[in-house]
């Protein structure tokens, strides 16, 4: 599996490249942690992947969850779609 998989059913649906729309996924999931650090990490990430229409392997979610709650800041993407076109923009 490549780092983040689409769904094919819900391929169409995106509306942005897939790295972007995982950020979303890793940033709700870091939010959720902060305010309730109780919460099953890995879980919620691969919940918040599926209801955006993408999918990782559990090897990726178990290392991008220990990052979320060493407190590290997880970049794969930009979570507001944008593409950085190496000019700032």
């Amino acid at each position: 599996m490549n780092r983040f998989e689409i769904d094919p059913a819900r391929a169409a649906a995106l509306g942005a490249p897939v790295e972007d729309v995982a950020q979303e996924a890793l940033d709700a999931t870091t939010t959720a942690y902060a305010n309730d650090p109780g919460i099953h990490v890995e879980r919620h990430l691969h919940d918040q992947l599926a209801s955006r229409g993408l999918r990782a392997d559990d090897e990726l979610i178990s290392e991008l969850a220990n990052e979320i709650r060493s407190g590290s800041r997880v970049d794969v993407g930009r979570p507001d779609g944008t593409v950085d076109d190496g000019f700032g923009g």
